[in-house]
């Protein structure tokens, strides 16, 4: 299992290329080639997880190393949208895996997942200096919404407190972006589509860390099974969201969202493969800021889930 200490030293390694880039191996060295050229090198022992954008070749032997480190490789589109994951399948842990498909306080969890999410929510339309009326209204709102948490008593009103909760805050803090209303996987907007990428890599990290215990990221606590949806990692990604958040409104104020970088084509918006890179680096770096703390909550959910008399683990941005 993975210390705290060696994850500090783990990185997370972004290909991207217009052309065609190589994964090859060399004394426990992933070796990045373009055109047969070494262009970078990296230990394998430093490598928490692998994101790579368009095409690549890897070879088997590089595939059996990555996998004896429990190193996933996350693959994307040119447009970053998620194409497939090399990694980690269910293994060992067979007792947290137990634990995990017959816990009697699924709703219970959900309700503290829910209620730690809304509450970073508060606390990322509080920090706004300048504040209208109607905010502060909201604010009272979405405080008195959350109140409710703790009486829902199945998973729709858990759902419906949560949707309540969302309008509100998404309509305040972005709204200042030409805000409409959140549409997951639309891409009908500039701030949708940022959402939808910056949570995507907020999700493969999530669930690189899940992996690190052999959690099932298929059996949920909160989303339910759906076909090839990792739920689990759904359940758990909510917490962090206001990570991405929090980015997006930063780079909108700091000017580096330029709505020429983007393309719409067919209902939805794309940015081109030349103007990726400084979304992307903004994206990693946010969760890089924050990888301790997620390193940290995973861990402690682990316990939790081992033994539910232990304190329940709280993400504060």
């Amino acid at each position: 299992m993975l210390s705290a200490p060696d994850f500090k030293e783990k990185q997370i390694l972004v290909i991207s290329s217009d052309e065609r880039k190589g994964l090859s191996l060399r004394n426990n060295n992933v070796l990045i080639k373009e055109d047969e050229k070494i262009v970078n090198q990296i230990s394998c022992s430093k490598i928490f997880c692998i994101f790579i954008i368009w095409d690549f070749t890897i070879s088997s032997k590089l595939i059996d190393k990555l996998m004896k480190y429990q190193i996933p490789i996350y693959c994307l589109w040119y447009n970053l949208k998620p194409k497939f994951m090399i990694g980690n399948t269910l293994q060992w842990n067979y007792i947290l895996r137990e634990k995990q498909y017959n816990n009697p306080n699924e709703l219970d969890i959900a309700k503290m997942i829910i209620k730690n999410k809304a509450t970073n929510q508060v606390s990322l339309l509080q920090e706004i200096r300048w504040k209208t009326d109607s905010m502060k209204d909201s604010i009272k709102k979405i405080k008195d919404t959350i109140k409710k948490i703790d009486s829902a008593d199945n998973d729709d009103s858990l759902r419906w407190i949560e949707g309540s909760i969302a309008k509100l805050f998404f309509s305040n803090y972005f709204e200042e972006m030409k805000w409409y209303r959140r549409m997951p996987r639309t891409r009908n907007d500039i701030i949708n589509f940022l959402l939808d990428i910056g949570y995507s890599f907020l999700y493969n990290f999530i669930e690189a860390n899940l992996n690190l215990y052999w959690f099932d990221v298929y059996k949920w606590v909160y989303h339910k099974l759906f076909y090839e949806r990792k739920s689990l990692v759904c359940d758990l990604v909510e917490p962090f969201r206001c990570i991405i958040d929090k980015k997006i409104r930063k780079m909108y104020n700091l000017w580096q969202i330029n709505e020429k970088d983007f393309k719409f084509s067919k209902w939805e918006y794309s940015i081109s493969r030349e103007k990726q890179k400084p979304y992307i680096w903004n994206f990693l770096q946010a969760l890089l800021d924050e990888k301790m703390e997620i390193f940290a909550y995973i861990k402690w959910y682990y316990r939790y889930m081992m033994d539910p008399k232990r304190e329940f683990p709280i993400f504060t941005l």
